[in-house]
């Protein structure tokens, strides 16, 4: 989770392996939080729950990725599952650093706007990916219909196939957003049967 708050998203995901009748010590969780308050909650967090070995960095996700591989440290690290609940429309994500070519290569798809950062988080979780990785990440419905360069950013997913699902919810479910939200589910390699379909 790049984005990943307290860690309750990763919690879901540890209760969810759980719930399942399967071990959730053998899942590695790695995430990212900018925010020096949240983020030592996120470890107290996850240390309440006994989970002693995630891997949470401290950082700015989209100007300074700290899960890096590679000798010069100049690749993002990849992983099998990427969920994550971005900040909505964030002004300040690091336009200036992205315009001229993002340093870690995640700008495949365009330079999103300077006053939404949305698929930005989108394309800083599909470079985050495995080829067989899958993710889910909660987008405000904006993403969905704005023109202009996120427009031009969506028919890139769409071309390159990797639009496994969008699920629309109701407005008012997370805090601090009334506004209504999506979850965005990508796969980049989908099944025979959901090839070329949404």
């Amino acid at each position: 989770d790049p984005t990943c708050g307290s860690g309750g998203m990763l919690l879901e995901a540890y209760a969810a392996v759980k719930n399942a009748g399967k071990d959730p010590r053998t899942l590695n969780l790695f995430g990212q939080e900018r925010n020096l308050n949240t983020w030592a909650i996120c470890q107290m967090n996850l240390f309440l729950h006994d989970i002693e070995d995630a891997d949470i960095q401290r950082g700015d996700t989209l100007r300074d990725p700290k899960h890096l591989v590679g000798d010069a440290a100049k690749a993002v690290r990849t992983f099998d599952r990427v969920i994550a609940n971005p900040p909505f429309s964030l002004k300040e994500w690091g336009h200036s650093i992205w315009f001229t070519g993002d340093p870690f290569a995640r700008d495949t798809y365009g330079c999103p706007p300077k006053s939404y950062g949305d698929l930005a988080f989108v394309q800083h979780m599909l470079a985050s990916m495995k080829e067989n990785g899958k993710l889910a990440v909660v987008v405000p419905h904006g993403v969905l219909f704005r023109a202009g360069k996120e427009g031009e950013i969506r028919k890139g997913f769409l071309d390159a196939d990797l639009v496994d699902a969008v699920i629309g919810l109701a407005p008012n479910l997370f805090y601090g957003a009334g506004i209504p939200a999506a979850i965005l589910l990508l796969n980049k390699s989908k099944p025979t049967h959901k090839k070329g379909n949404v």
